[in-house]
């Protein structure tokens, strides 16, 4: 395996001879812009190859050394692709190709390099589905989480577990890029699902579930401001904003429904995002938390908070598995 580096990007191939090197596509140089052979699998002399730049040659630790194909089955699996076309710069480059004659595996350093970079930035994926009901029937991943949700006695409950699992799977996916089946899910002493590639979040109204996704830990916390009524009655609301909200939060909240929804879905989203074991909210003071909080748009006003190192570059989508919408919610 040889690369030569042009501008910014390696350029690989495998070397036969000084007339033959077998690679995916032309040197990336304005020359080539527009040959035929630009993005296929072809074979050119050494020269054509490196642009009069001065090739480096693959040098194998001992595991590559173990895994590589023999010289003759390397030079065999990249003369058995000539032709072949579908170049893709992410997933199927010409280091992807290289790796793959000298060892049957398709990987690109250069492409993983990018990957990690972006994955880096910071990442803070909110993202909101409707509830269906009765649920659906595909199973979920892992096995443990479907079965944990299947066995839910209460169709509602169960319906929106199930959604926000589905969910879940979907953030992964779109916003870090990670196969459902590869990631390893694990449930705490405390009842918690915990994730080996991310750190992830859960919340749900009757209606409406919403996942938060990050390379960070996070909470979130949706409520609908419609339910309050319905979940305390005859002016428990107020007694409740005497009793859980710390004098620091009573200067900042008022003594409204809306105050109190957006302290307390604060406490929830910073305690899911900190807490371990039973839910006090005293203890969870949100006054020196990182958290955002939104008012949703809708027919059904709903408030949604979340808590994060990256809160400040979170993002809020809506979708419904196939299309994706970002929101611009109003901020509180």
């Amino acid at each position: 395996m040889i690369r030569v580096r042009l501008g910014s990007v390696y350029h690989y191939g495998i070397f036969v001879s000084e007339d033959e090197v077998i690679a995916f596509g032309l040197p990336p140089v304005p020359e080539y812009q527009n040959h035929p052979h630009r993005f296929v699998v072809c074979a050119v002399d050494v020269d054509v190859f490196s642009c009069g730049v001065i090739p480096e040659v693959a040098e194998y630790d001992l595991r590559e050394r173990r895994q590589k194909f023999s010289d003759r089955q390397i030079v065999a699996n990249a003369r058995a692709r000539l032709g072949e076309t579908g170049y893709n710069l992410l997933h199927n480059n010409c280091e992807h190709f290289a790796n793959e004659c000298v060892f049957g595996e398709k990987r690109s350093e250069q492409t993983e390099s990018v990957r990690r970079r972006w994955l880096a930035r910071p990442i803070c994926d909110i993202y909101l589905t409707d509830i269906v009901q009765p649920c659906p029937g595909e199973p979920l991943y892992p096995p443990q989480r479907d079965a944990e949700i299947r066995a839910c006695s209460h169709d509602g409950l169960r319906a929106a577990r199930y959604a926000a699992w589905q969910l879940l799977l979907f953030a992964g996916r779109r916003s870090l890029a990670l196969d459902p089946e590869r990631l390893k899910f694990r449930k705490t002493h405390s009842g918690q699902w915990t994730c080996d590639k991310m750190f992830f979040s859960l919340s749900h109204t009757n209606d409406v579930a919403a996942v938060a996704v990050s390379n960070a830990p996070v909470g979130v916390d949706l409520e609908a401001l419609s339910d309050m009524g319905r979940r305390f009655p005859d002016g428990g609301v107020q007694q409740l904003y005497d009793s859980w909200l710390t004098s620091g939060e009573k200067q900042l909240y008022p003594p409204t429904d809306m105050g109190f929804l957006t302290c307390w879905t604060r406490k929830e989203a910073v305690y899911k995002r900190t807490g371990r074991g039973s839910f006090h909210p005293l203890r969870v003071d949100t006054t020196k938390a990182e958290a955002r909080t939104f008012r949703l748009p809708g027919g059904s006003e709903r408030i949604l908070s979340v808590s994060g190192e990256h809160a400040g570059s979170a993002h809020l989508f809506t979708t419904d598995l196939i299309k994706t919408t970002l929101l611009a919610p109003e901020e509180i």
